[in-house]
């Protein structure tokens, strides 16, 4: 990932579905709206479950506390199986 983001710059995102999803737009702007915001989002972060803190974790979790949860994420680096 080249293009990953800060800690304010997940916490925007988050509060911009939000807002976005309280909001009085429907259909398909709606769709692409949200669509552009959870691909955004997605690429750049490595943690793959932060939409799901999004829905699932909101409101128990505040946007601070799931883009914490997001950059803690570790991936498991597996060895080289080549090198063998």
């Amino acid at each position: 990932m080249n293009d990953l983001l800060t800690r304010d710059e997940i916490i925007a995102l988050i509060r911009e579905i939000d807002r976005l999803g309280r909001s009085s737009i429907e259909g398909d702007e709606f769709d692409r709206k949200l669509e552009k915001l959870h691909r955004r989002l997605e690429s750049g972060v490595l943690d793959p479950s932060i939409t799901n803190y999004i829905y699932l974790e909101m409101p128990e979790l505040t946007p601070e506390e799931i883009a914490d949860r997001a950059l803690a994420y570790k991936p498991i680096i597996l060895p080289d199986e080549s090198r063998r």
